[in-house]
């Protein structure tokens, strides 16, 4: 199992057979290592929150390369969907969702329209759209790739484009059922979206 310790900067290793931990070292100090999950290619990507870059850790060598990221990216939190070429995380601080190619390593981002929404976590639909959670906007949302175009849906109970208070999304899967998940930080509830 991989997993990222932030403040002690390093990606790490827990071997379920031996009990044992190996901890790879990110190469830019400070950097925050955050968000994380394997790819297809083999590798462990994660989001450098504090140095705006993504890392790959080639899982036979331990190497770390490091890919920088457009200022709009700030703030890479967490990465989770993985479509085609493409890794999608979440810009916390650059509020957006930004993509980087895992054979270029060539990164791009969606500005979300409504401002200091502050992006959170992110999930993917059956439809290849990119869900994601905020800590402010009181709304449910998402990308899709193919037209770089956000659909958003106003969560009952709030004020549109009213963020107070905000009722602070974190949590956001898709699935089970054709549905999207989320929870309420601040109300202290779990919401399920229907797609059908």
């Amino acid at each position: 199992m991989y997993y990222t310790q932030t403040t002690g900067n390093q990606v790490s290793l827990f071997d379920y057979d031996s009990h044992t931990f190996k901890n790879f070292n990110v190469p830019t100090p400070l950097s925050g290592p955050l968000g994380c999950r394997t790819s297809t290619d083999g590798a462990l990507w994660f989001t450098e929150f504090f140095a705006n870059k993504i890392g790959r850790l080639n899982a036979t060598s331990g190497e770390i390369t490091e890919y920088d990221l457009p200022a709009l990216a700030f703030g890479p939190a967490v990465m989770r969907v993985e479509e085609g070429p493409y890794l999608y995380f979440t810009a916390l601080v650059g509020n957006g969702i930004g993509r980087i190619n895992k054979e270029t390593g060539e990164a791009e981002v969606f500005t979300y329209p409504i401002p200091a929404a502050t992006p959170t976590e992110n999930t993917q639909d059956s439809k290849g759209n990119v869900w994601f959670s905020t800590l402010l906007s009181n709304t449910l949302q998402y990308l899709t790739p193919s037209t770089g175009k956000f659909t958003t849906i106003q969560l009952p109970g709030t004020l549109p484009l009213v963020p107070v208070p905000p009722v602070v999304d974190v949590p956001v899967n898709y699935g089970p059922g054709n549905n999207i998940w989320f929870a309420q930080f601040l109300t202290n509830r779990v919401g399920k979206y229907s797609l059908d």
